[in-house]
């Protein structure tokens, strides 16, 4: 068992290495991080992988670094339905972070993809609660209910109406967080700080989208994404 782990944390640095990252931990979450532009540290990203998804995200910064900085962070736990304790982790490791980030005057971007949704989006609404705007980004992330919280339209107006929101949902019509995303999207396109992507893709293709998000670009019009 212990030499399973070496080996995988072998390979974990030697993929690391070729991406042009560096593995650094935030208390007890494990993160990549793409150091920011001397010009541009004024913009910090935070991409939540989905469940299951941090090797994939890893290969594809290879060629996309994030020119305004990027903290990827994976979930590491495959056991994903609706949330589990590894992303209440991420959340608790992340919020001295963020926070610091955000009183030095930096914009804040939240991104999560599928399972990362749920902590993107309660990290989001713990800086609002301190006084401070960014932008969420949510591709095909949004859960239906956890801890008793029902994350819906009137949830996100209420919490997050300083925000700016991105909401990018794919047609998978078997998943449920796909579901629930294009429903929230579907009810808040005419809100003010809110944009609706809806993508003729799978859930998996919406990975399609990373060189989008790790490159600081802005995201594709989805008529040019079809599957």
């Amino acid at each position: 068992m212990k030499k399973t782990g070496l080996v995988l944390l072998v390979l974990l640095a030697l993929l690391c290495r070729t991406a042009g990252a560096e593995i650094i931990r935030i208390g007890k979450t494990p993160c990549l991080l793409n150091p920011a532009e001397q010009e541009d540290r004024m913009r910090r990203y935070v991409y939540f992988a989905g469940s299951g998804d941090y090797f994939h995200a890893v290969q594809n910064c290879a060629d996309y670094t994030a020119s305004d900085g990027m903290l990827l962070v994976p979930q590491g736990d495959g056991r994903f339905s609706t949330c589990t304790a590894a992303s209440d982790a991420v959340i608790r490791d992340l919020k001295p972070q963020v926070l610091q980030w955000a009183q030095e005057g930096n914009e804040i971007i939240l991104v999560g993809f599928s399972a990362g949704g749920y902590p993107a989006t309660a990290l989001a609404v713990y800086l609002a609660g301190e006084g401070y705007t960014g932008q969420l980004v949510i591709l095909d992330g949004i859960i239906r209910a956890y801890r008793g919280i029902h994350y819906n339209a009137a949830y996100y107006r209420e919490k997050l109406q300083t925000w700016q929101m991105t909401f990018c949902a794919s047609s998978s019509q078997d998943v449920r967080i796909a579901e629930a995303t294009r429903q929230v999207g579907e009810e808040m396109r005419d809100d003010g700080n809110v944009t609706y992507l809806p993508y003729i893709l799978s859930h998996n293709a919406m990975r399609s989208l990373y060189p989008y998000i790790f490159g600081g670009m802005q995201l594709p019009d989805p008529e040019s994404r079809e599957q």
